[in-house]
């Protein structure tokens, strides 16, 4: 198959590309770089280096007629998002509508979207959040994660197109930037490589779900 990875330069949308290719797909890459890096992506991989809301998507699509689109390309700082709801939306739902919209056009089969778990329950009910529990996001990024699995929803109904949304947990392993806000995985492994002290706030007693990249994949 033929297939677009956004955010395909970046730590888990790079591993999807070489899972990919092991497997024998034409893979090509979207993303403009402002977190992917380059050396992520093999040579023999087309690279697209755009905004995921610029107007070159429809002509990208037009063009290559991809079979799949695996949707990593994000506003990820759930911080920036209460900072900046607009600018949030416009990227994570505008984004990805554009993406869609030229797919639709165009031959696009199906979907799988990284979506996040703890983001879109918001306050647990019980734990672990299982898919009958509740979603009621409380980050203008959870809501937007949300609404794109809403509008995967639609997709499929009005045009066939069928997708997968994958919430995940704090996804850790090779490639993570341990700078800004980045796993904890990463953060600690930096300090304790650089002879740096790693912090735990709070008591200690805190309870997170992780998962290894390569699972993901």
């Amino acid at each position: 198959m033929k297939v677009l990875v956004t955010g395909g330069a970046g730590f888990i949308g790079s591993h999807v590309v070489d899972a990919m290719l092991e497997r024998g797909h034409d893979v090509h890459v979207l993303d403009d770089l402002s977190l992917g890096r380059r050396e992520h992506v093999p040579e023999e991989v087309p690279l697209h280096v755009f905004d995921i809301r610029a107007t070159a998507v429809r002509e990208l699509f037009a063009e290559e007629e991809y079979d799949v689109l695996i949707h990593h390309a994000a506003q990820m700082d759930v911080r920036k998002s209460v900072e900046d709801p607009g600018f949030d939306a416009d990227v994570n739902i505008g984004g990805f509508l554009k993406l869609m919209e030229a797919g639709r056009k165009n031959g696009l089969q199906k979907v799988i979207f990284a979506s996040t778990g703890g983001a879109i329950y918001g306050e647990p009910e019980y734990t672990p959040q299982d898919i009958e529990h509740p979603c009621r996001p409380v980050s203008p990024y959870g809501v937007a994660k949300l609404s794109t699995e809403k509008y995967l929803h639609y997709y499929l109904a009005e045009y066939g197109i069928e997708s997968v949304a994958l919430r995940y947990a704090n996804v850790y392993g090779p490639r993570q930037n341990a700078e800004g806000e980045a796993g904890v995985v990463a953060i600690f492994a930096k300090k304790m490589l650089t002879d740096g002290q790693p912090v735990i706030y709070g008591d200690g007693e805190q309870t997170r779900d992780y998962v290894y990249v390569g699972d993901v994949v």
